[in-house]
């Protein structure tokens, strides 16, 4: 997607003749009162016209233009500039509505102690939680009474999320301890393709000007990619920039891929199949279409990074500093949503320089850091990591 402008309507203003600051408008008063015959003899700062008008006339002009005019009237006529209940509006034009926030949920895992036993009633309400992460522990609730049955090892268990929000949807293996132990079982788990609904954010103004504009090339009803488009990103959690196509016959004429790319995790085989059967059963495709909705495929990479803390830095801080610097690299490679940083995208070069620098930004404590891993080069694939080292190195 093209970068969304964003215009200097000031600029803009002056580059039109008109006058933004007080000197302008009292030059342009003067000459206004020289038009009718009116001499002012006293032009100096002091002078009590010129104050009066200042006060009475120029002061609330000035207001008019900077705030009122530039600052809210001109950036809310355009769906790249406007935002808020102005953006909703614009988005109402277009038989569009600003996606509520939602709730992550999924399947987790629970393991048997035993390979064999009576059954085991997972009871609804149990709480399935992560580690610390950037000071938030993150949970999901068993959504009601799900049996293990005897001499079962294992059962997917469906859990929601505690609150709304797209940082809920973690990547495999993050939602691992038990809030309170239950009787047999021993482990439980989130794997990678857990997540049925995506968890989202109230969508944010650009996710949604970026659906606007996408309405204005999907006018006609079948056959394009903003038409599809469209149609899957009216669910919570995927992205107007997270849905890529392949056109090139993957299936024979007429058929076509769109590959759907979470911000965090990966989506399950149910809420694939939801995707496909609304696209293709539901009378949502064109005449001789063939549209099918997979995941983003992965290609699966070990990262080794080598720390070096400052030398001023406790045992604990630099134990808690190699923490904090996995989570923003996982962050990085789409398994939490806790850091601000550039993540993995499909037909593009992924920056291990860059990467640095952004760990760089976000810990003072940092001295250097060193990757084994060279760019990666993607193309119709994200990278996902299978093992992420952190050793901490002594600095020189």
């Amino acid at each position: 997607m093209n970068e969304i402008p964003k215009p200097d309507f000031s600029q803009l203003a002056k580059n039109a003749g008109v006058p933004l600051e007080t000197e302008q408008w009292k030059e342009v008063l003067k000459q206004e009162a020289e038009k009718q015959g009116s001499i002012i003899a006293n032009n100096s700062k002091y002078s009590p016209f010129w104050r009066l008008m200042e006060a009475l006339v120029i002061q609330p002009t000035l207001w008019i233009i900077q705030i009122l005019l530039i600052g809210y009237v001109l950036p809310n006529m355009f769906v790249a500039t406007a935002s808020g209940q102005w953006l909703n509006l614009w988005a109402w034009q277009f038989d569009l509505n600003r996606k509520p926030a939602s709730k992550t949920k999924g399947k987790v895992l629970f393991h048997r102690v035993a390979d064999r036993g009576p059954m085991i009633i997972i009871p609804a309400g149990t709480w399935v939680q992560t580690e610390i992460i950037n000071n938030t522990v993150y949970r999901v609730k068993v959504v009601a009474d799900t049996p293990l049955l005897e001499n079962e090892n294992v059962v997917a268990v469906t859990v929601e999320a505690e609150y709304s929000g797209d940082a809920y949807n973690l990547g495999g293996g993050y939602y691992r301890y038990l809030s309170k132990p239950i009787t047999g079982v021993h482990d439980v788990g989130n794997a990678d393709d857990w997540i049925i609904d995506v968890g989202a954010d109230e969508e944010r103004d650009d996710d949604l000007r970026l659906r606007i504009r996408n309405k204005f090339t999907s006018v006609a009803k079948w056959h394009v990619d903003a038409t599809y488009r469209a149609i899957l990103t009216k669910r919570a959690g995927i992205n107007d920039d997270n849905v890529y196509f392949l056109h090139d016959a993957p299936r024979g004429a007429g058929t076509a891929n769109a590959y759907i790319l979470l911000d965090t995790g990966e989506p399950s085989e149910l809420m694939l199949s939801e995707l496909n059967s609304h696209v293709m059963k539901d009378g949502q495709h064109g005449h001789g279409d063939d549209l099918a909705v997979m995941a983003m495929p992965n290609n699966i990479i070990d990262i080794t990074c080598r720390l070096f803390p400052k030398r001023d830095l406790t045992e604990e801080l630099v134990i808690e500093l190699a923490q904090q610097v996995e989570l923003l690299i996982q962050s990085a490679f789409r398994e939490n949503t806790d850091f601000s940083v550039t993540k993995t995208v499909p037909n593009s070069r992924f920056s291990f320089s860059r990467l640095a620098q952004e760990i760089h930004d976000n810990f003072d404590g940092v001295d250097s850091l060193e990757f084994d891993s060279r760019d990666i080069i993607t193309e119709m694939w994200v990278p996902r990591i299978n093992v992420l080292t952190v050793s901490i190195n002594e600095p020189a």
